[in-house]
């Protein structure tokens, strides 16, 4: 059990267990103003859909994942939070959903699958969490492309190493970056981590980096993360 401020989620069994990055993304998306409908892709637990109907209290959101078991466990966290009214879960792929939704989103949120061609995991359901083989960075951007409202954004948490993969996926798709988030431990540290801001308006400047650590020097946490998580976390 993983206990949040507004609710507890169930994180074990069948599971992914909930993780910073998660919690990272869910704190420090910045979508346009206007957020209406909301797209978790690859929810997990269902731990960014909650941070979401907590962020944005006018919105819909609906969550996908292509694991059974998975998703079963995110709809009972979403039927016991408070927000379970704008809540939705489905077994289903993208590319799948893709082809039959005729929603318009203006957030697509996710935690994307991105090791390639690392040594697989011999789990079955941990593989598919974490390798890209039933979803690639191209298709996770082509298939945003089409569900994003002309105004909407596709927000995604990588390994740094993953960046210029990203990119160059995303212009493939004609998506264009907006704002990138460097995450690292300690402030001497290269970073580890990227948010990433993409949108299908061209931007007109060059995206600056901006950085944030999550801990201090005596290894007790930041400011700056207390801060982004404050109002989700105990």
């Amino acid at each position: 059990m993983f206990y949040l401020k507004e609710f507890s989620i169930e994180d074990s069994g069948a599971t992914m267990k909930v993780g910073n990055d998660a919690i990272l993304l869910g704190a420090m998306v910045e979508p346009k103003k206007m957020t209406s409908r909301i797209l978790d892709v690859g929810t997990g637990c269902g731990i960014l859909a909650l941070m979401m109907a907590q962020r944005f209290p006018n919105a819909q959101i609906t969550a996908i994942d292509i694991d059974t078991e998975t998703i079963e466990v995110a709809a009972a966290n979403f039927a016991k939070s408070r927000w379970s009214d704008r809540l939705d879960a489905n077994n289903i792929t993208l590319q799948e959903f893709a082809g039959q939704s005729h929603t318009s989103y203006d957030l697509i949120i996710s935690n994307p699958p991105y090791f390639s061609n690392s040594l697989r995991n011999t789990d079955l359901r941990r593989r598919i969490a974490r390798h890209d083989d039933t979803l690639s960075l191209n298709e996770l951007f082509s298939y945003s492309r089409q569900l994003l409202s002309p105004n909407g954004t596709l927000s995604i948490i990588l390994p740094i190493s993953e960046f210029s993969k990203a990119t160059t996926a995303a212009l493939e798709s004609e998506m264009f970056l907006h704002r990138q988030t460097n995450i690292c431990n300690h402030h001497d540290d290269p970073p580890k981590r990227t948010i990433l801001q993409f949108s299908v308006i061209r931007s007109p400047l060059s995206v600056k980096p901006y950085s944030f650590c999550l801990r201090n020097t005596d290894n007790s946490y930041s400011t700056e993360y207390r801060t982004v998580t404050e109002p989700f976390l105990l």
